[in-house]
């Protein structure tokens, strides 16, 4: 694969590459037994509330905002939010997600984006040369390149 070729691959793929920032709450109640030995069931328990955040790449796949993403990026998120290779934000909607797989799919309210093709997995060959685009953290997209190794592993 000639130089140029990974270029053009690059430039044209970074914009439709997004940054994902997610916020997670997860409550829990600690019980006081003494309280519900006296008063009964749930008396003078505490809720607590643990705050966390996460963070991952998406990529555009409809140019009405249908974006693709890790499973794991958006797991158990309150919110989750898209930035563009242009830095605009977006609240995104979760529209699915299949643990099994590690994939989700976001929705948000823009038109007119730069979608990424999807191509066949199945017309890979290994030792061909491929290209990873992400924007991990938030640092613009990145670019790396590799080498089809394998397939089919499951």
């Amino acid at each position: 694969a000639s130089t140029e070729n990974f270029v053009g691959a690059s430039e044209s793929s970074v914009n439709s590459v997004v940054h994902i920032t997610t916020k997670v709450v997860k409550t829990s109640f600690q019980r006081d037994i003494f309280s519900e030995f006296f008063h009964g069931p749930g008396a003078g328990g505490q809720e607590f509330k643990q705050y966390g955040q996460g963070a991952g790449s998406g990529v555009i796949v409809a140019s009405d905002g249908y974006i693709v993403t890790n499973n794991h990026v958006i797991e158990d998120a309150s919110e989750v939010e898209v930035t563009l290779n242009d830095n605009r934000k977006y609240t995104a909607k979760v529209i699915g997600t299949d643990p099994s797989t590690d994939i989700a799919v976001l929705k948000i309210q823009e038109g007119g984006l730069q979608a990424l093709p999807l191509g066949n997995s199945d017309d890979l060959r290994i030792g061909e040369w491929v290209l990873a685009v992400g924007n991990p953290f938030n640092l613009t997209s990145t670019v790396t390149a590799g080498i089809v190794s394998a397939k089919a592993r499951n």
